[in-house]
């Protein structure tokens, strides 16, 4: 299956339509016309290996920001695409884009902390591109994706180099790294590894590229060791109590 970027609309203009918005992800919008962000989204849906058909998939894009990927899942056939970010999306230029596109893609303003509260199902395809090193909770994080995952987590993150044989997530509790003070952890790449493996998941390298890398998740038949712990027990307890107050 290939896509192409649809024609540019009669009367648009790319200036005003792009001016007010931080614009991070660059993606062709139409032939020619491209979001003037830095971080290409065609680039990074090579380096993570994204089906060029994603045909009758759901997909679940976390950290969505100005939903570029989410769009982009859409252009490849995915029949249900939903964009899970902690930004407005009026002031983010997702809904600009979404009107412009006359898109179907659903915007959910969330934490990933919490992604059993919102009951969206399960997905074959999640998306978890550049947001591993802004949470203060990883590995928290993880075990909260085992629970909407029913196909392949595309992950995409910043790693570091630090005693590579070894899990190690460095931590940043200023703006040391990009000075962004929204970053918290540098994981090297065994670090993402064993954080996906005992949450649940297989998990193999996809590639890696200066200070970054790629990886592809699928959940195992194993429960997360998560589950085997004092605070898995008890939010186990906690749902299953928060289902009987509902009956």
């Amino acid at each position: 299956m290939k896509h192409s970027s649809p024609p540019v609309p009669a009367g648009f203009s790319p200036s005003q339509f792009f001016e007010g918005v931080h614009w991070h992800q660059g993606w062709n919008v139409f032939e020619g016309v491209r979001l003037p962000g830095r971080n290409s989204v065609e680039e990074l849906c090579q380096h993570i290996q994204l089906p060029v058909d994603l045909m009758g998939k759901r997909v679940l894009d976390i950290g969505a920001w100005n939903g570029a990927f989410s769009f982009e899942c859409e252009r490849r056939g995915a029949s249900e695409t939903i964009a899970f970010s902690l930004e407005n999306p009026e002031t983010s230029g997702f809904n600009r884009l979404k009107s412009l596109l006359n898109s179907q893609v659903k915007y959910v303003i969330g934490s990933v902390y919490n992604l059993h509260d919102y009951h969206l199902g399960k997905f074959d395809i999640v998306l978890f591109l550049g947001v591993l090193y802004h949470l203060r909770y990883p590995l928290l994080a993880i075990d909260r994706l085992r629970s909407v995952c029913a196909g392949e987590v595309f992950i995409e993150s910043h790693i570091v180099d630090e005693l590579a044989e070894f899990p190690i997530w460095r931590f940043y509790p200023g703006a040391e790294l990009a000075n962004d003070p929204s970053n918290w952890f540098g994981p090297n790449v065994a670090a993402v590894v064993t954080a996906f493996e005992t949450a649940g998941f297989e998990i193999s390298v996809l590639d890696r590229w200066g200070n970054r890398a790629s990886f592809k998740a699928r959940p195992n038949n194993r429960i997360s060791v998560f589950a085997n712990t004092y605070e898995g027990q008890s939010h186990e307890l906690r749902s299953r109590l928060n289902l009987q107050d509902t009956d």
